[in-house]
C-alpha cells in the first residue's frame, strides 16, 4: 500500500510540475539546405558525399547481370560523376566490331540513362557508362550523360 501511495504522490508532483513548467521550443534548422540558400561550393560537396555513397551502396551489389550478354562489375566515380563499368561477352567478335555496335546503341543507351538515373542529373550529378569486353579487356563504348543531355527527353515524357 505505501508502495503505491508513494507512486500515486510521485506521479501527481511530477504532473504538476510538468503543467507549470515553460517549454522549450527551438527554431528548426533544416540539415539539407536547397535552392538559393545553398552556395555552389555547398552544393558540390552535398554532390560529391551522394556521388561517393552511391559508389559504396551499389558497390556492394556487384556483380550483377543485366542480360544475356551484360554484367555491370563495378562502380566508381570521379568528382560528380558516377561512372558504371560494364563487361560484355563479345563471342567471336573484335573489339572494332563491338565499338561500331555500340556506336549505333548509343542514342538508346543515353535515353535510358536519363530515364533511369533522372534524380540524379537532376541534381547535376553526370553518368557514365563503360563498356569493356570480357575477352579483351578492352573498352569498346563509353557514354557519357548529363543534365541538358537529357532536358529534351524529360520535356518530350510530360506532353
Amino acid at each position: 500500500m505505501r508502495k503505491k501511495i508513494a507512486m500515486f504522490t510521485f506521479t501527481a508532483l511530477m504532473s504538476l510540475g510538468t503543467l507549470h513548467a515553460k517549454p522549450v521550443m527551438e527554431p528548426f534548422k533544416p540539415k539539407l539546405q536547397i535552392g538559393s540558400e545553398l552556395s555552389i561550393d555547398k552544393l558540390r560537396e552535398q554532390n560529391l558525399n551522394v556521388v561517393q555513397k552511391a559508389v559504396e551502396g551499389i558497390g556492394e551489389h556487384l556483380p550483377q547481370k543485366v542480360d544475356a550478354y551484360t554484367n555491370l562489375v563495378a562502380i566508381d566515380s570521379n568528382g560528380t560523376k558516377l561512372i558504371y563499368i560494364f563487361e560484355v561477352q563479345s563471342g567471336p567478335q573484335s573489339d572494332e566490331a563491338m565499338k561500331q555496335k555500340g556506336q549505333k546503341m548509343t542514342p538508346r543507351i543515353k535515353k535510358g540513362i536519363c530515364l533511369s538515373s533522372k534524380r540524379f542529373l537532376q541534381a547535376d550529378i553526370s553518368i557514365k557508362y563503360r563498356y569493356v569486353s570480357s575477352a579483351t579487356k578492352n573498352e569498346v563504348l563509353a557514354v557519357d550523360v548529363n543534365k541538358s543531355q537529357c532536358s529534351g527527353i524529360w520535356s518530350g515524357l510530360a506532353r
